[in-house]
C-alpha cells in the first residue's frame, strides 16, 4: 500500500495522473477530503480511472447516482455527496466512458465551471476583506504584534520572536494564499468556460 498527498487545480489532470499510477501498477484505493490519496499494488492494467462532478439534494440521490454506474460495473472509489469530485473505476477500458454522450460532458464542464466560479468569488471576497482589515501584510515585520518586539536584545528578544514567528507567517500569509488560490480558480473557470465553447 502507498499514500500520497497531491493538490490539483485541475480535474482533468487530477484524472490523468491517477491513471498514469493505474498504467505504473497502482491502483487507487480511496481518497479523502484532504487531498490524501491511497493506492494499492496492481497487475491489472487495462483498467480505467474516471471523475464526474456532481452535486445532490439528499442522500438517496446520491445512493441513486452510485447505483446507475454500478450497475453498468463501474466501481465508486472515492467522493461522497458533499464532494466536489466522484472517482469512478471501471475494470473493462473498452468501456472508458463515464459520459455515455456529448450533452452529459457538457454538463460535467458546466458544473466545474461553476465550482470554481463559487471558489474564485469566495476566496477573493475573504482576500478583500483581510486586506481591508490589516495593514500588516505589505511587511512581515507589521504582522508581529508582541509590545516592543524590536526593542528587546538578547534571549529575551530571541524567546519572543520565536514565539510569535508562526503566528506572524499565518498573519502575513493568508491573504496572499486566499488571493492566489482565488486567481487559480479564476484561471480554471476560464478554461472549462473554452472547453464548453469549444464543444458547442
Amino acid at each position: 500500500m502507498m499514500i500520497k498527498f497531491k493538490v490539483f487545480s485541475n480535474a482533468h489532470k487530477e484524472e490523468q495522473w491517477l491513471n498514469k499510477m493505474l498504467q505504473n501498477g497502482w491502483q487507487l484505493k480511496s481518497v479523502n477530503a484532504f487531498n490524501v490519496y491511497s493506492f494499492e499494488k496492481t497487475s491489472n492494467k487495462e483498467q480505467i480511472l474516471r471523475l464526474d462532478c456532481q452535486s445532490f439534494a439528499s442522500e438517496q440521490k446520491f445512493q441513486q447516482y452510485k447505483a446507475l454506474y454500478e450497475e453498468f460495473g463501474w466501481v465508486h472509489l472515492g467522493g461522497s455527496r458533499l464532494s466536489t469530485l466522484q472517482y469512478w473505476l471501471n475494470s473493462n477500458s473498452i468501456d472508458d466512458l463515464l459520459f455515455s454522450d456529448q450533452f452529459s460532458e457538457k454538463h460535467y464542464l458546466h458544473r466545474l465551471r461553476k465550482i470554481y466560479g463559487v471558489y474564485a468569488c469566495f476566496s477573493l471576497f475573504i482576500t478583500f476583506c483581510l486586506f481591508q482589515n490589516s495593514a500588516h501584510f505589505l511587511t512581515i515585520k507589521d504582522a508581529y504584534y508582541t509590545p516592543g518586539l524590536w526593542d528587546k536584545n538578547g534571549f529575551d528578544f530571541l524567546g519572543a520572536f520565536l514565539f510569535e514567528t508562526p503566528l506572524a507567517i499565518t498573519r502575513f500569509g493568508s491573504p496572499w494564499l486566499m488571493l492566489i488560490f482565488g486567481l487559480v480558480s479564476i484561471n480554471m473557470y476560464f478554461k472549462y468556460k473554452r472547453e464548453i465553447d469549444k464543444s458547442v
